[in-house]
C-alpha cells in the first residue's frame, strides 16, 4: 500500500499493510518564515517515513492578525508561545473583531507555508492543515478573560464567535482547496475547569460544528479532532463528525477500550505517549504501541503522540519508534480470520 492507500483504510475500518504512523513537533526560530518550515517539515517526514503529515505552524498565527502580540521565545527551551498582550480586554471588544482576509498576514504566510509544503512531499503524502476551534482562538485573543465575558456578556462573546468561526471556515477551504487532506482540529478549551458541559455546548459546539462541516464540505477527507488536555468533554466531544479522534491516550481517564467497549467506533489517531518519546523511554514506547494496538484490535488506528512532541526531539528516539511500529507484526493486531475481514468503522 502507499501512503494514501494505508490512511484511507485505517479510517475505513479494514486491515492495513501496516499500522500507519506520524509524529510532530515545533520548528522554533524556523515556523515564522514560510519556505523554511515547509522545507524542514518535509525532511522531518522524509527522515522518519512518516505516513501523513501534520502542519506544524506557531500556535499563535490565528492570533497575531487581530493585533494579539506574542511572544516565541519559549519554545526554544521546550516551553510553549504565548500572547503577551491580548487583542480583548473588556467584553465589548468581541464585536469589533473584523472579518480577515485569509491570504493576508499570518494566516496568509501559514496558506503558503501549506502551499510549499503540498509541494515538497507530493500528492503521495496526506498533509493536514492546523486550526484552533473558535473557543480556542477567543481563549488566546483574550488572555482566557473569555470565560469572565461568558458570565458577564455572553452575547457580545458569541459575536466574537461568530466573526472567529466565519475566518476559520475561510481558512479551512482555502487550505483544503490547497490540496490538503483535511484539519487537525484542536479543541484546548472544552474542559471542566474551564466549562462546564452545558456551558460548552452551548457556547463552544455550534462554532466548532460550523468549522469541521466547512471541513467537510471543502473535501477534506482526514479531519482529526485534537481533544487538548487531563480532563475533556469526552462524550461532548467525540460525537462530533470527523475521520478520527485523537486525544491523551494513556494520559487521561478514557481509555480507548473503554470508548469501543460504550459503542464508540471512530478511528483513533494517537496512542503513544508524548512523554516516553520525549523522554526516550524505549520501555515505555514499546508498551504503549502493544496497549493500544491490543485496544483496537489493530484496526481504525493510526499511531501518533496526542499532542506535540516537545522540543528538541531526539532523532535516535523517533527512529526507533519508527521501526518499532513498522515491523509491528499486524498478526498481533488481527487474527488471520479477522484479518480477512474488513468492517467499515461509523464516520
Amino acid at each position: 500500500m502507499n501512503k494514501v492507500e494505508r490512511i484511507r483504510t485505517a479510517l475505513g475500518g479494514a486491515a492495513p499493510d501496516r499500522i500507519p504512523y506520524s509524529f510532530w513537533t515545533h520548528f522554533p526560530g524556523i515556523d515564522l518564515d514560510a519556505r523554511r518550515l515547509a522545507d524542514t517539515s518535509a525532511a522531518f517526514c522524509a527522515d522518519y517515513g512518516l505516513d501523513f503529515l501534520k502542519a506544524m505552524p506557531n500556535g499563535l498565527y490565528c492570533v497575531q492578525d487581530w493585533g494579539a502580540e506574542c511572544d516565541f521565545s519559549g519554545i526554544q527551551g521546550g516551553g510553549v508561545a504565548r500572547v503577551s498582550a491580548p487583542r480583548i480586554r473588556r467584553a465589548s471588544d468581541w464585536a469589533a473583531l473584523e472579518r480577515l482576509d485569509v491570504g493576508a498576514g499570518a494566516l496568509g504566510r501559514e496558506l503558503r507555508h501549506l502551499e510549499y509544503l503540498l509541494d515538497a512531499v507530493g500528492p503521495g503524502t496526506p498533509v493536514i492543515a492546523t486550526v484552533f476551534s473558535p473557543m480556542t482562538v477567543a481563549a488566546k485573543l483574550s488572555g482566557d478573560l473569555h470565560r469572565q465575558h461568558a458570565a458577564q456578556d455572553a452575547p457580545s462573546l458569541r459575536r466574537g464567535l461568530e466573526t472567529i468561526a466565519d475566518v476559520t471556515g475561510d481558512f479551512v477551504r482555502a487550505a483544503i482547496g490547497l490540496g490538503c487532506a483535511g484539519v487537525f482540529f484542536a479543541a484546548q478549551d472544552a474542559a471542566p475547569d474551564k466549562f462546564s458541559a452545558a456551558a460548552y455546548a452551548e457556547l463552544g459546539r455550534p462554532y466548532d460544528l460550523q468549522v469541521l462541516a466547512a471541513a467537510r464540505e471543502a473535501g477534506g477527507w482526514f479531519n482529526v479532532l485534537h481533544m487538548h488536555g487531563d480532563d475533556v468533554h469526552f462524550d461532548l466531544l467525540s460525537a462530533y463528525e470527523v475521520s478520527a479522534l485523537n486525544w491523551h491516550i494513556g494520559e487521561t481517564p478514557t481509555r480507548i477500550e473503554d470508548y469501543r467497549r460504550a459503542g464508540g467506533t471512530r478511528p483513533i489517531v494517537g496512542g503513544l505517549r508524548r512523554q516516553d518519546l520525549t523522554e526516550s523511554r524505549l520501555d515505555g514506547i514499546r508498551r504503549s504501541i502493544g496497549q493500544t494496538v491490543a485496544e483496537t484490535d489493530g484496526r481504525g488506528l493510526i499511531l501518533t503522540p496526542a499532542c506535540v512532541i516537545r522540543y528538541p526531539v531526539v532523532p535516535d528516539t523517533l527512529r526507533h519508534a519508527a521501526r518499532l511500529i513498522r515491523e509491528w507484526p499486524i498478526a498481533r493486531a488481527l487474527s488471520p480470520a479477522r484479518a480477512e475481514r474488513p468492517h467499515a468503522l461509523a464516520l
